[in-house]
């Protein structure tokens, strides 16, 4: 085949389409373009360093086929990319409080000056945690419970430093079994994020035919849902800038599809006239 337009996009002025998001939009591919879908087990192989112009490869009935990450056709931002900085934040806001502990020792231990966030607010983790939302529902569970044993901790350093000037011994006990009870669970929540993040990066490729019945395949972050449009609820897009105007080869964003009050759906076309 060697190019759809809108009017053969439309049967019977109606499109079958799955739909698929990035934390952009939400985007659409005709259902009949669609050949095959898998989990992505990271089969394919890296051409060069990678750009929204380049692709990998990936084989598909013995043949190799070319493999773009959509987050880089759009220039955004994948949920693994996402994913992997927040695990890296994660990581450093574990030591933090690792460091934090023993800061607390060494001042209790020799009289030493303790400059490390007395305020569970206003610890760098403290900041993030109040400022940042989710609509993973595990995680967001995973991360309620920190609440109670990050707010513990911060609440040892007034009352440790203050019991040490009667009775160091008795202030480093104390110390000594936080470590073991408040800061061990501090840290097994850390971990449990951790792994929340990293069972919730599930990518999809997608196989697509394209012109001439060559096929091509797309890197998406989820798949959501199969639905139907009629052609009355489709609006040409007529931009000549935005996401993936510079790839037309390849795909093309034809308009926009939207039912009654939902949000609108980028409509592609992988098989551009």
């Amino acid at each position: 085949m060697s190019g759809q337009n809108i009017d053969s996009l439309f049967k019977d002025d109606q499109i079958s389409v799955i739909t698929f998001s990035t934390r952009e939009a939400t985007f659409a591919i005709p259902l009949e373009q669609v050949k095959y879908i898998e989990k992505d087990v990271k089969r394919n192989i890296k051409v060069g360093k990678l750009d929204r112009f380049n692709h990998e490869v990936i084989t598909y009935q013995n043949n190799a086929v070319p493999l773009f990450d959509f987050s880089i056709l759009t220039g955004s931002r994948s949920q693994f990319e996402e994913n992997q900085e927040l695990i890296a934040m994660l990581n450093e806001r574990e030591k933090e409080h690792k460091d934090w502990m023993d800061a607390l020792e060494n001042a209790i231990k020799n009289d030493a000056s303790f400059n490390k966030a007395i305020d569970h607010n206003e610890c760098a983790f403290g900041v993030w945690y109040n400022q940042f939302t989710t609509n993973d529902s595990d995680l967001k569970e995973v991360l309620d419970k920190f609440y109670e044993p990050h707010k513990r901790i911060h609440k040892l350093a007034e009352s440790l430093l203050t019991s040490a000037k009667e009775d160091k011994t008795h202030a480093l006990g104390r110390l000594e079994k936080e470590r073991h009870t408040t800061l061990a669970e501090l840290l097994r929540l850390f971990e449990t994020a951790r792994e929340r993040i990293r069972n919730s990066d599930r990518p999809i490729i997608v196989f697509v035919e394209q012109n001439n019945s060559a096929i091509g395949a797309l890197r998406l972050d989820n798949i959501q849902d199969i639905e139907s449009f009629s052609l009355k609820d489709f609006s040409r897009d007529t931009s000549t800038e935005g996401i993936m105007k510079r790839n037309e080869t390849d795909f093309v964003i034809e308009g926009f599809l939207r039912r009654g009050d939902s949000a609108p759906c980028m409509l592609i076309n992988c098989q551009p006239a």
